[in-house]
């Protein structure tokens, strides 16, 4: 058995998430691609919320998806997720929060490669 680093772990399951969609629709790309800037901008719990407004739940199911990996098994979907980021204790918070932007970062970069590879295949 091997033991993983939380970014591997972390990596491992964002790129489950961006392989299960196979061909991603513009929007979601466009929303990955700012949502950790979102994130560090606003902090997690507006971030969540915005996304929620926005209807994104797709990416945010992502997003859990990929935080349970880094060991956030209470957090079972986006109403969890808002929920945990504005009632948890400062610690508790931050690193929620800093696993959030780690977790949308590498939805960005898997997106952006998928984004790239689709590009390839049609040229």
């Amino acid at each position: 058995m091997s033991v993983h680093t939380r970014s591997q772990r972390l990596a491992q399951a964002a790129f489950a998430q961006i392989a299960e969609h196979g061909k991603m629709d513009e929007e979601y790309v466009t929303f990955a691609k700012k949502f950790p800037a979102l994130i560090h901008t606003c902090g997690l719990a507006q971030a969540v919320v915005f996304a929620r407004a926005k209807k994104k739940t797709g990416y945010i199911a992502d997003l859990t998806n990929v935080l349970k990996a880094a060991g956030h098994s209470e957090i079972t979907g986006s109403e969890p997720l808002e929920h945990h980021a504005r009632t948890q204790q400062l610690s508790r918070y931050l690193r929620l929060s800093r696993d959030a932007i780690n977790a949308a970062s590498w939805l960005k970069r898997y997106v952006e490669a998928a984004k790239v590879d689709a590009a390839e295949e049609e040229a």
